[in-house]
């Protein structure tokens, strides 16, 4: 096929694409046009009647957690507490990674550099102009402890500030992440309940950045394909912890 060709079979997709989702909007809205009373009167009682997930079983927020976050491509790992090194230092070598980046509380990261020495564990530890050059081309990964996550969207939560630099999760092209069922809520409600939340004062004087991350870095077009790592990690791998 030639150029020309090619640039016609695209432009018939796009188009194609486009009238398909207009379609469906207009549909909808005509729908809601017919009887907006009975539509109007459907979304109130939807909303007095909704109520948030939730269980207070760890083994059921444990596995919603993970099913969920599955679902949104993320690689997920069920661990027990005495195997974490040994994990990490696995999933490190399988996915070929020679430059990590932790926090520089992160109570891992002397473990990990003592255990794999071909592995450079670096600690971001200055502002971002000095680590700017190394943070978007040299580090294969970021590795985050995270205080909280939420069972219903699988969801990882992280206060973002000294300790951890928003961009130590947002940047490299692999994140990786612990989160131990002991700290995994049903909803985000929940959160706002717990040590966690109050630690890092939130309520009080909101951080420039809370984290919400519910899978790898992705985004559509208007031909809705899905594409991974167009504005952050590419895979997100995430480790929970059994309790």
């Amino acid at each position: 096929m030639n150029s020309s060709s090619q640039k016609s079979a695209l432009s018939v997709a796009s188009s194609t694409a486009r009238a398909r989702i207009f379609s469906r909007l207009n549909a909808g809205k005509a729908a809601s046009m017919d009887n907006p009373a009975v539509d109007a009167s459907q979304h109130a009682e939807h909303a007095t009647n909704w109520q948030p997930w939730h269980s207070d079983n760890r083994d059921v927020l444990s596995a919603r957690f993970r099913d969920t976050l599955s679902a949104s491509h993320a690689e997920v790992h069920h661990i027990e507490a005495d195997h974490i090194a040994s994990a990490l230092a696995h999933c490190l070598h399988a996915a070929s990674i020679s430059r990590l980046l932790v926090g520089k509380a992160n109570p891992y990261a002397d473990a990990l550099d003592a255990a794999s020495p071909a592995i450079a564990v670096t600690k971001y530890d200055q502002d971002i102009e000095t680590v700017k050059h190394d943070l978007f081309h040299d580090i294969d990964a970021g590795f985050s402890v995270c205080p909280a996550a939420i069972a219903d969207t699988g969801t990882l939560v992280l206060f973002t500030g000294e300790e951890e630099p928003r961009a130590l999760s947002l940047v490299p092209p692999i994140h990786i992440a612990i989160i131990h069922e002991r700290d995994i809520v049903a909803n985000f409600g929940a959160l706002m309940e717990t040590a966690a939340w109050t630690r890092a004062n939130w309520s009080e004087d909101p951080l420039t950045n809370l984290l919400l991350i519910s899978g790898p870095s992705k985004t559509a077009d208007i031909q809705q394909t899905l594409a991974y790592g167009a504005h952050g990690p590419k895979r997100l791998i995430v480790f929970v912890v059994k309790e």
